[in-house]
């Protein structure tokens, strides 16, 4: 293991992934393979550091990181947090250089599909997908309710959200992502990483281009 990374892994997964026939649903005890997407909110901020790679959970799908830039184009961004994590496009990230260490909080989740069907043959962009074994399984299971959108494109209009009051997590054997709140489910699948070379192919996935 390297150092300074977690035992167990939280990855977040929304239920669209696996609807959108990109992988089966999950269970406790499968070995899966999938690429990890990184996301950083708007406004968190970002400080450069020459420490050592980092990756702590904080909470939910949140891990504080001392991440590396590894690559940056128009179609990919790749960080080092002691796993290679992508997004999609141009980082949020200007003031790092390639190459260049920071410190910052990103959420972690379940490749939709960006990496393994249009980015992992792309120039320089590395194999990214890692093999996991699913620990637990976690789905949000705080209620929806309807609010008015005080912000963005929907401000004003009537939308449908989580309560926040009672955010919390059940855990469950399997997600089903078709009957999950609906077919709106939220999980968290806890993983521990496997020591199998990483690919650009991953067998879990089910999309056939």
């Amino acid at each position: 293991m390297i150092p300074n990374q977690p035992a167990t892994w939280n990855i977040g997964l929304s239920a669209w992934i696996i609807q959108d026939g990109n992988y089966p649903d999950f269970a406790i005890g499968e070995t899966v393979e999938f690429a990890v997407e990184f996301y950083q909110q708007p406004g968190t901020p970002v400080e450069t550091c020459n420490s050592d790679l980092l990756a702590t959970p904080v909470s939910d799908t949140t891990c504080r990181v001392v991440a590396e830039k590894m690559l940056e184009t128009d179609e990919i961004t790749v960080l080092n947090v002691g796993i290679l994590v992508y997004r999609e496009g141009a980082s949020q990230l200007p003031r790092v250089e390639h190459g260049g260490r920071f410190r910052a909080e990103l959420e972690l989740s379940v490749d939709p599909y960006f990496y393994f069907e249009q980015l992992s043959n792309g120039p320089g962009v590395p194999p990214l997908i890692y093999s996991w074994r699913i620990i637990s399984i976690l789905r949000q299971s705080a209620p929806f309710i309807e609010t008015v959108s005080d912000h963005g494109p929907y401000t004003g209009s009537k939308v449908r959200s989580r309560d926040v009051s009672k955010q919390g997590y059940e855990q469950i054997l399997r997600t089903d992502a078709w009957q999950d709140d609906n077919g709106y489910g939220e999980y968290i699948l806890r993983c521990d990483l496997l020591p199998i070379a990483v690919k650009r192919v991953s067998a879990t996935a089910t999309y056939i281009p």
